[in-house]
């Protein structure tokens, strides 16, 4: 097993410095710098969504054993402060360029130690920097957060990926926290993370934003429980509610086609002339068609058949949702 250790982040221009000086090692291995970042796309009824990350592991493709990076000090990201087109760096370290199979993060998430139970500031997004990783609701209840077999196999995303010689490649892991957490009756002050989590090329990716009128937030058919939120599907897909995850720890989470491509809470938003808007924002979305559509019960969508949206490398596509997309009634 390689192991790579962790240097301080940096910035472009010590990037391509880097890049500049250090392309091949004495034997003539070529090098790159893999820049792997981590982002989410909502949950409601949280706080604080606190993830310690201890080091990041790549199996390339022509050799059996995988390459560590250590990360020297853990890096605990709150992923609630991530969202949207936000994302917070986990490591932007030099590796062999080639291909590689899959990359691991190593998330300390342990059962039973009781992660987050001293954090009491709801008020700032900051995480306690010697827990593991742990969650706290809005009303202030504390979880701890652990992966089924997570000590042995962390978190591994299945993605093939290219890290060019003398460049950098830049990517992002995108979770889905909706689907990421299982608190079963009996089991707290623990809750299980079973992540949802996409690995995207931040050059294959643009970002989706729009305005909700107030109507369609505040309509008295609206289910109180339920966070108001922008669903985006595949272009083929029709919108559907989301199929969660089985709240037996043991089950395998098998993501349907039919799912959602990404979600994104709607929230009140500060404009620059002082007035408050319901606005989403969802990024890291791979290039392509979709359809949008918003739901404030989850179960039923407007407009129904959702709205085009198109999704261009590094750009930001608008769709509003107004009062004008409902049914005509009948």
């Amino acid at each position: 097993m390689n192991i790579i250790s962790k240097r301080p982040l940096f910035g472009l221009a010590a990037i391509a410095i880097a890049l500049a000086g250090c392309g091949s090692s004495g034997t003539g291995e070529q090098k790159g710098i893999l820049n792997l970042s981590v982002s989410d796309g909502g949950i409601e009824d949280a706080a604080k969504v606190c993830i310690k990350f201890d080091g990041v592991e790549l199996k390339k493709a022509d050799e059996d054993a995988p390459i560590t990076i250590d990360l020297g000090a853990p890096v605990i990201v709150n992923l609630l402060a991530n969202q949207g087109a936000n994302s917070q760096p986990i490591t932007n370290e030099q590796v062999p360029s080639g291909n590689y199979e899959w990359i691991r993060l190593m998330v300390d998430a342990a059962r039973g130690n009781g992660a987050g139970s001293a954090d009491s500031d709801l008020t700032t997004d900051e995480c306690l920097a010697d827990d593991g990783s742990y969650l706290i609701t809005e009303t202030g209840m504390h979880y701890s957060l652990f992966i089924p077999s997570g000590g042995q196999s962390g978190l591994k995303l299945i993605k093939d990926i290219t890290i060019p010689a003398n460049a950098s490649a830049n990517y992002t892991a995108e979770w889905d926290l909706g689907k990421s957490f299982i608190a079963p009756p009996g089991l707290a002050p623990d809750a299980i993370m079973k992540p949802v989590v996409k690995l995207v090329s931040n050059n294959e990716v643009g970002t989706l934003v729009g305005q909700v009128a107030d109507a369609l937030v505040e309509s008295e058919a609206c289910d109180a429980e339920f966070a108001p939120k922008v669903y985006v599907f595949n272009d083929d897909v029709m919108p559907n509610p989301i199929d969660y995850p089985p709240e037996d720890p043991e089950a395998v989470f098998e993501p349907d086609a039919n799912d959602p491509a990404a979600t994104g809470l709607v929230e009140q938003q500060e404009q620059g002339d002082g007035s408050m808007q319901y606005r989403y924002s969802i990024g890291f979305l791979l290039t392509g068609d979709y359809e949008a559509t918003f739901t404030c019960d989850g179960l039923t969508f407007i407009p129904e058949a959702g709205k085009e949206a198109m999704i261009n490398v590094g750009a930001v596509t608008e769709v509003d949702f107004d009062t004008d997309d409902l049914p005509p009634a009948p």
